[in-house]
């Protein structure tokens, strides 16, 4: 199985490994990315990842299925979880499974980075001291207090 997919549900990484799981694949990779309490020294309180859902997932399609071609790879499922985060929540998981773990944990790092750069996904953080920064793929959108 190769496939990417969005999600508004937090992610249960023991159903997604469970789902992917192959008697020919000797390694499973699971990365998670998971919301952090601070971000360039300062506290967070929450985030919200916002997309235009069809524009990001076709990307994240994209780059699953290249990545895994590249990779010769046959199991991999990438899930994005969009809206509120609390600190401690997965905000994406990338599953792979691999005959050897070499490709697996390659694969997994590739994906990771294309998808930061290349997935249209804003990301809102919220502040401790009540302000908040949109941020595109890392990169700073917009800053300064607001509320929500």
């Amino acid at each position: 199985m190769i496939e990417a997919r969005l999600t508004t549900k937090a992610i249960d990484t023991a159903a997604l490994l469970a789902e992917l799981a192959d008697a020919q694949d000797g390694a499973q990779v699971l990365f998670l990315g998971v919301v952090r309490n601070h971000h360039q020294g300062r506290a967070v309180a929450h985030i919200d990842y916002e997309a235009y859902e069809p524009m990001a997932l076709k990307e994240l399609q994209r780059i699953t299925h290249t990545v895994a071609k590249k990779h010769g790879l046959g199991n991999v499922l990438v899930v994005h979880r969009f809206g509120r985060h609390q600190i401690g929540d997965a905000s994406i998981a990338v599953v792979i499974g691999s005959p050897h773990r070499g490709p697996a944990f390659d694969a997994a790092r590739e994906i990771m980075d294309l998808v930061k750069k290349d997935v249209p996904i804003w990301k809102k953080e919220h502040f401790s001291d009540g302000t908040v920064e949109w941020v595109l793929a890392d990169r700073l959108v917009r800053s300064g207090p607001q509320k929500g």
